[in-house]
């Protein structure tokens, strides 16, 4: 029973951290991106292009913030951009194609969420009012549950 009680109060002391909405996809927020100086407004000077006569590409290193979590990325912060025929291998990155007028055709990314979340207090309060109530349920059925094998 303290067993069962400890892990339906730690799932709720979880809960509280895990309620979020999403307000914007990943590919909503890359759709803003319209031009090549929207992008490099956003990201900076890429990690690495790629040129040729009809486009342009732009490489955008993503580094593991925290050792613990794959999850946690940030843009990798560049002095200069290097000119290359292929790009590097990276686990995670954001890679931008550009046509001759310097509009965003493309993009492709691995390893990387840009996805905009909120904190949704609403689904929280009511996850947490009802894993509490199921708790007391589930207290006051074993309490009357053993109260009426010893005959009290």
């Amino acid at each position: 029973m303290e067993k069962l009680i400890k892990g339906i109060m730690i799932l709720c002391m979880v809960s509280l951290f895990g309620c979020t909405r999403v307000l914007y996809t990943q590919d909503e927020v890359l759709g803003r991106y319209k031009t090549r100086n929207d992008v490099q407004k956003t990201f900076g000077i890429p990690t690495e292009k790629q040129v040729s006569d009809t486009s342009e590409r732009w490489l955008y290193r993503y580094d593991r913030h925290n050792s613990f979590s794959d999850h946690s990325v940030e843009l990798h912060h560049n002095i200069q951009t290097v000119t290359v025929n292929d790009f590097s291998k990276y686990d995670r990155y954001l890679l931008f194609s550009f046509d001759r007028n310097c509009n965003v055709v493309r993009c492709d990314y691995t390893g990387v969420d840009l996805t905009v979340k909120k904190q949704d207090t609403g689904a929280t309060i009511g996850l947490v009012v009802g894993c509490t109530a199921a708790l007391l349920l589930i207290a006051v059925g074993v309490s009357h549950m053993s109260f009426g094998i010893n005959g009290y």
